[in-house]
């Protein structure tokens, strides 16, 4: 039975061949949690100096799609990060916004995951021949996983615009079933800054039952279909490619 290599020797194994793939896996795992506590320390200290104008301005909203589309799709930082600020400084009124510019910054992290070597794929999956061959078979199943991916609380966004980049599903798939597989955990944090009282709320970790009970119900949702995904007999072809 061959023996599967160690993870430290399989990222050597993935830098001598493709150095970028190793830097864009350890960029989308690290950086945004850097980024989030970089902006939320600098929003927490300047608090009293801030100016917060209002998002119905033309104006503040182009800028703001821009800054989102910017931040999340170069995964500078985390979209539920993103989520939170969004509904403490700005309220209900900036959740379009906020929505257009998490789907946009999709397409900027898919686009850019696709720069990557077209073999990236195969070179990960090197050592798992099996879970290469099941990604093969469900190529024309992607939206299903595409969604279920976006819709756990705790799958990052960054990490899942490079795995769907790797896996080729297709920009149409990514924008369309990744903007309904987004649409409950971004409202989750987003609420979760809408209602906090201060900055201070807003930025902890803290969480009311009710949370807790909708991060839980997202998990089990996003696990059950992550797994049929996988064990389930390949269906008909998805309209969206």
């Amino acid at each position: 039975m061959d023996k599967k290599p160690p993870i430290f020797k399989h990222f050597r194994n993935i830098y001598s061949k493709s150095p970028w793939l190793l830097v864009a896996i350890l960029w989308v795992s690290i950086i945004p949690t850097i980024g989030a506590l970089t902006l939320g320390g600098r929003i927490y200290s300047n608090w009293a100096e801030l100016t917060i104008f209002s998002i119905i301005k033309p104006k503040v909203a182009i800028v703001y799609c821009f800054m989102g589309i910017t931040l999340m799709g170069l995964a500078l930082i985390p979209t539920t990060f993103f989520a939170v600020i969004t509904g403490f400084l700005f309220g209900w009124q900036a959740f379009p916004y906020l929505v257009l510019s998490y789907t946009l910054a999709s397409a900027v992290g898919y686009l850019l995951g696709k720069i990557l070597k077209k073999d990236s794929l195969e070179l990960i999956l090197d050592p798992y021949p099996k879970a290469a061959k099941l990604i093969h078979d469900k190529k024309n199943q992607m939206g299903r996983l595409i969604f279920f991916i976006r819709i756990s609380p705790v799958i990052p966004f960054a990490i899942s615009n490079l795995v769907f980049a790797l896996l080729e599903t297709g920009l149409k798939r990514v924008l369309w079933f990744g903007f309904l597989g987004m649409l409950p955990r971004t409202l989750l944090a987003f609420s979760t800054g809408a209602f906090a009282g201060s900055i201070q709320e807003a930025l902890s970790s803290d969480a009311s039952v009710w949370q807790y009970l909708l991060v839980a119900g997202l998990l089990i949702v996003s696990f059950w279909g992550i797994y049929s995904f996988f064990t389930k007999p390949s269906e008909s072809k998805e309209v969206y490619r």
